[in-house]
């Protein structure tokens, strides 16, 4: 059932890619469709080796636009919007936005094309979401978004993969003490951009890259 969830929404929407990619490329957009489950594990530890999973997940679509560019496009700032649906023991849905920066000069790009990204903003659950009251004992539908996000992919390609923990929390006090959740997601991440450098040879380069 999950399996034919993820098909039915991820189809259409890179059909919609691939009709719109001539409008999109123009602009520095990119699109994030990824998928996780929910963990017991605190933000501080999401990755040690004892994790355990609840029967929680999440699907989730993100545009995301480059805002601006810096260091040679070695570093830049982003915004996000995404939507989320839960299944399992919750159901709700989610809405989130960010401010993300993304560093991708790394000394392999050559052999693969990677870049790290963290981004945080506002979080909106449209029910009092029963796991992570169920993990901490309450929590609230506006919370703190906040992600960390490994891009891998072929160099010069279109794809690239996405690991994302994908964090809910009161912000260290700000809107609470208890609440939130730490998901652990893969996906696909396809980039729409425009550089505006030359390259050595004097000709426009323009790039449209997928990364996950």
């Amino acid at each position: 059932m999950q399996s034919f969830l993820v098909a039915s929404i991820s189809m259409p929407v890179f059909l919609l890619i691939g009709l719109l990619s001539p409008v999109i490329a123009a602009q520095n957009y990119s699109l994030t469709l990824y998928a996780g489950r929910v963990t017991s594990g605190e933000l501080a530890r999401p990755f040690r080796t004892d994790i355990k999973f609840v029967d929680a997940y999440i699907f989730v679509g993100a545009l995301a636009w480059t805002a601006k560019r810096f260091m040679n496009e070695a570093l830049s700032v982003e915004l996000e919007g995404q939507i989320g649906k839960y299944a399992g023991d919750q159901e709700n849905w989610e809405i989130n936005l960010s401010v993300a920066g993304r560093w991708k000069r790394f000394p392999w790009k050559e052999k693969a094309n990677t870049s790290l990204a963290w981004g945080i903003g506002p979080s909106y659950a449209t029910e009092v979401p029963r796991v992570e009251t169920a993990l901490s004992g309450s929590s609230k539908q506006w919370l703190i978004y906040g992600f960390g996000e490994i891009t891998l992919g072929p160099p010069k390609s279109n794809w690239a993969g996405v690991l994302r923990l994908h964090h809910r929390s009161p912000g260290f006090g700000l809107l609470g003490t208890t609440g939130g959740s730490n998901t652990l997601a893969l996906g696909l991440k396809y980039f729409f951009e425009r550089s505006s450098g030359m390259g050595k040879t004097g000709s426009k380069e323009k790039r449209i890259r997928l990364g996950l």
